[in-house]
């Protein structure tokens, strides 16, 4: 009897065995994608192995969709069951057209037609593609697409400083034909299509920008103003590009798409802002390697006046080299205005600083007030001064030609590099166990060092700079210095050819 049990034991261990060996010869499941579903079959498209219709089983093709994954028997091709591994990796593409349960979509510089399989797509939206490339089975937030339509910035006017002439140029074409409507219909006007702001780096362009959205959506949404009331899409200028050919084309289709779209849907005006626009809109022709340009510009061109315009759409571009810009991009209908955003003057300036200063700890003066006012004015008194210079422009044989100052370096964001760098000093005090505050040795410290890095790097002078040193002679000289004709000798950083140095602030 135990002889049996075991003879019977063996045979159990023997079975199992054979069917551990045979399920280790069975080749692996094949992994695919669900495209269709018909009555009796499904089309499924296999991971690297094409496109099949398969017979489906009812209760299985009841619990599957389009988009879902399935495993496969490798001989039959068969439908076994789902995948348990739904979550999986993708190529990404760009929508540029939704037809029905259809999109058009463009990859690598490719335009194809995929299937659908998530809700609430548009044009312009980044989706993922199942192995096959067959079907688009995950759509990415909007947000995080790469150009998608940000919530308007909070930038009230207030918080720019030393440019009231400037501002009030853009809010007469921009706010005031969306505050006074019957008016501009009176007159046949309408807001500006588009405006160009140009003038040295650092110096606010961005912040109008941002300032133009934000008091648009106030116009249209009153205090509460939200993204609801106007929307700001932002894009740097050399995004566009893509080496792929076709995709830089593609890429400006697809911002004034979704500007359109906004602005259709809810009536509030959409503010395109293309920053560092001469990476894109150089003028065509110009020089070796520039064939892009004459397919770029076009598509920039026909995309701001075409057919498709929409009043509520306002391109605003930024650059500090205009005179490379296409003319054609330039003329009245397109970019209607040119405003020029200037480097600050002293009362400027004086602005400036007590913006940036007005929410610091300062030692011996009150943030509000006269006090912060003296000290702003200070501050750029020193600056300002006629004796203080940066640059002497020196000819090898002639000697020196003429001299840049201080304040041909003086920015917005000049400043606020001044009162960063302050403000470090302080808290490094304080972590040290010294005095809390930003103090008057602080602020004259970093006045000086922020001059001093800034003379290192001579293309912080732009052209108007050395016009108004030079007169209509600038430009020669800054082509002469920037081919070695002429030297840039820096002042700051030789104290015994500068003897009106920085001048101290004191109290």
């Amino acid at each position: 009897m135990a002889r049996d049990d075991r003879a019977e034991e063996m045979q159990k261990t023997i079975l199992l065995l054979q069917e551990e060996l045979e399920r280790l010869k069975s080749p692996p499941y094949m992994s695919g994608t669900v495209l269709d579903i018909g009555k009796k079959s499904l089309r499924i498209s296999v991971d690297g192995a094409g496109i099949y219709e398969v017979p489906s089983e009812k209760g299985l093709s009841k619990k599957v969709k389009r988009g879902s994954r399935v495993i496969l028997n490798p001989m039959t091709k068969s439908v076994l069951n789902y995948s348990e591994f739904n979550i999986l990796s993708g190529e990404v593409a760009t929508v540029d057209e939704v037809l029905g349960d259809r999109l058009r979509v463009q990859n690598r510089g490719e335009a194809y037609f995929v299937l659908n399989s998530v809700d609430g797509v548009k044009p312009g939206d980044e989706v993922m593609l199942d192995p096959s490339k067959a079907v688009a089975i995950e759509r990415f937030s909007r947000k995080k697409t790469r150009y998608a339509l940000e919530e308007v910035p909070v930038a009230p006017w207030t918080n720019i400083g030393g440019l009231e002439e400037t501002i009030a140029q853009v809010r007469q074409e921009v706010e005031e034909p969306f505050i006074h409507r019957a008016v501009f219909e009176k007159y046949g006007r309408k807001p500006a299509k588009g405006i160009l702001l140009y003038g040295p780096p650092g110096c606010g362009k961005t912040m109008i920008a941002k300032s133009i959205a934000y008091n648009l959506a106030r116009v249209n949404g009153g205090e509460k103003a939200t993204s609801t009331n106007g929307h700001f899409i932002k894009v740097n200028g050399p995004e566009i590009l893509e080496k792929w050919l076709g995709n830089s084309e593609a890429n400006i289709r697809r911002i004034y798409g979704a500007a359109r779209e906004a602005a259709s849907e809810n009536g509030s005006p959409v503010v395109i802002f293309i920053d560092e626009a001469d990476a894109v809109l150089k003028t065509r022709g110009s020089g070796i390697s520039t064939d892009i340009y004459d397919s770029i510009v076009p598509q920039f061109l026909a995309e701001m006046d075409g057919l498709n315009g929409h009043h509520n759409v306002i391109t605003v571009l930024a650059t500090n080299r205009e005179d490379i810009l296409d003319p054609a991009v330039l003329r009245d209908g397109r970019v209607d205005r040119r405003i020029k955003v200037p480097r600050p003057n002293k009362k400027g300036a004086v602005e400036i600083f007590k913006i940036y200063l007005r929410n610091k700890p300062l030692q011996g003066y009150k943030r509000k007030g006269s006090n912060l006012e003296e000290l702003s004015e200070r501050l750029s008194e020193g600056i300002y001064d006629d004796g203080n210079f940066a640059y002497a422009v020196v000819h090898p044989t002639e000697g020196v030609l003429g001299n840049f100052k201080c304040k041909h370096l003086m920015s917005g964001a000049t400043v606020k590099g001044m009162i960063d760098r302050a403000s470090s000093y302080a808290i490094q005090r304080e972590i040290n166990g010294g005095e809390a505050g930003i103090s008057q040795a602080d602020l004259e410290r970093s006045v000086r060092e922020e001059f001093i890095e800034h003379t290192d790097f001579a293309q912080t002078l732009v052209r108007d700079d050395w016009e108004d040193v030079f007169g209509s002679q600038g430009r020669q000289y800054q082509k002469a210095c920037a081919q070695g004709y002429l030297i840039l000798e820096n002042m700051l950083k030789n104290p015994s050819q500068n003897p009106t140095k920085l001048r101290e602030v004191k109290q």
